[in-house]
């Protein structure tokens, strides 16, 4: 089977995929940068040091 490339079929459907691609590579990254941006070092420090309270009085 030979596959022409400038087949428009291939050309739409290869459009396609790579648009597909990009908004899902897009949406992961907002996720991401919606993470980092709304962390605060001071809320962490108090949360990890709640932990290793409890471990220790266990």
């Amino acid at each position: 089977m030979d596959l022409d490339f400038s087949n428009p079929i291939i050309l739409i459907l290869g459009g396609i995929f790579l648009l597909a691609i990009l908004y899902f590579w897009n949406k992961r990254n907002v996720t991401n940068q919606r993470q980092r941006r709304t962390k605060n070092f001071r809320s962490h420090y108090y949360e990890r040091k709640k932990e290793r309270e409890k471990e220790v009085e266990q």
